[in-house]
């Protein structure tokens, strides 16, 4: 069995010194448009309680071209584009799914998106609007079909990445007989109910005493100046060697328990309200769970697999496995208990685990067992 999907593939690439005037220019144009739009829409609502919407912003978008015409110069693909982004940001916002939308800084991750009339693709080539030649792209993989959407990314380090929405036809993985329950935690990222565990290996931790002196020479440096530039590049520099080593880490856990199991059974963590707890929202954060669920939902869903979430108030560790005996408190200190009722010694979290999974596997049966990837979910771009 197969589906199509919507797939992302994320290159470097190294563009000559008039594409990165282009693009540095492409961004800056991106950036004011998200900026000018947002405080319009903000400053509307406080002064007339009124809701501009993305066709409101567009209309104004020609006359606001016309007295600046440096607007000219990128492509309106990239413009337009960007409104519709600040239009997500408040659907987003009204959905209660993310925070208010922000101003975007020059120092901070700029980005462009080009749809398909905004670039030409041939011979394995890929030339932007208002640029005159191919970039120079490191294929690292292949992919079939053509691309329906570009994003150009700078991150703040100053390298330059291009991410490829492509529609492809992913086959089903062959059935597999396992079910997995997963508890996750901190010390142990992942402790499975066969026993299993995967310890956290701290790539934020390794790293902070490196960040801490970058980023102490990084605030001694003069504001603006060109030894500021620099020291803020090495700090970026550092925060992205840990965000790629937490993903490489999760992409390999997560495809291991996909290509292994065909029902996996996890506990739905409200991370967002975790995090609150200031002595432990580090840890939280340089875990990644949010980021374990992300990839196991939509290679789930790919390959044709079962992906059973439990509600985050199912008492997981107080139950025992043996008898189903309930404990009235049990301290996050507590790692081991016994239970009252039959005496079963039980380690917290492989309990928990063993618990999730016949959850996990009850509600499979109250739901007749339909597969994940039917339930309306629409298919997840990972750039």
């Amino acid at each position: 069995m197969s589906q199509i999907v919507e797939r992302a593939y994320r290159f470097r690439f190294y563009p000559t010194k008039e594409q990165k005037e282009q693009l540095i220019k492409t961004f800056g144009c991106c950036r004011f448009i998200y900026n000018h739009f947002l405080d319009l829409r903000t400053t509307t609502w406080k002064e007339e309680k009124k809701s501009l919407s993305y066709c409101d912003c567009s209309s104004q978008l020609k006359d606001l071209k016309k007295e600046n015409s440096w607007l000219k110069e990128i492509s309106s693909v990239c413009l337009q584009q960007s409104l519709r982004h600040l239009d997500r940001a408040f659907d987003r916002f009204f959905k209660k799914e993310s925070k208010y939308p922000k101003f975007k800084k020059r120092s901070y991750q700029q980005r462009a998106t080009y749809m398909k009339n905004a670039f030409i693709f041939i011979g394995g080539k890929i030339t932007l609007a208002k640029h005159k030649d191919p970039l120079n792209i490191k294929w690292t993989r292949k992919f079939k079909g053509e691309p329906t959407s570009l994003t150009i990314t700078k991150d703040p380090s100053g390298k330059f990445y291009i991410s490829i929405l492509v529609k492809e036809e992913v086959s089903a993985l062959p059935f597999k007989r396992g079910e997995i329950g997963l508890d996750l935690g901190l010390k142990k990222v992942v402790t499975n109910n066969h026993g299993g565990t995967v310890n956290n290996p701290y790539y934020l931790k390794k790293k902070e005493k490196l960040l801490v002196i970058r980023q102490k020479a990084f605030s001694r440096k003069k504001q603006g100046s060109k030894n500021s530039h620099k020291a803020r590049k090495k700090v970026a520099r550092a925060h992205e060697k840990v965000r790629d080593q937490r993903n490489d880490f999760l992409h390999k856990l997560s495809t291991k328990f996909v290509n292994e199991n065909q029902v996996i059974a996890v506990e739905t963590l409200r991370v967002k309200n975790m995090k609150k707890n200031k002595r432990l929202s580090k840890s939280i954060a340089d875990t990644g769970w949010s980021t374990l669920l992300r990839f196991l939902e939509y290679k789930c869903y790919w390959y044709g697999k079962e992906l059973v979430k439990v509600n985050p108030f199912f008492p997981s560790s107080k139950l025992c496995s043996g008898c189903g005996y309930k404990l009235e408190t049990l301290d996050l200190a507590t790692r081991e208990w016994e239970c009252p009722q039959c005496q079963l010694l039980h380690d917290r979290d492989k309990n928990a685990a063993r618990n999730i999974l016949r959850e996990g596997l009850r509600q499979r049966i109250k739901q007749e067992a339909v597969p994940w990837g039917s339930r309306d979910l629409k298919p997840v771009e990972f750039v």
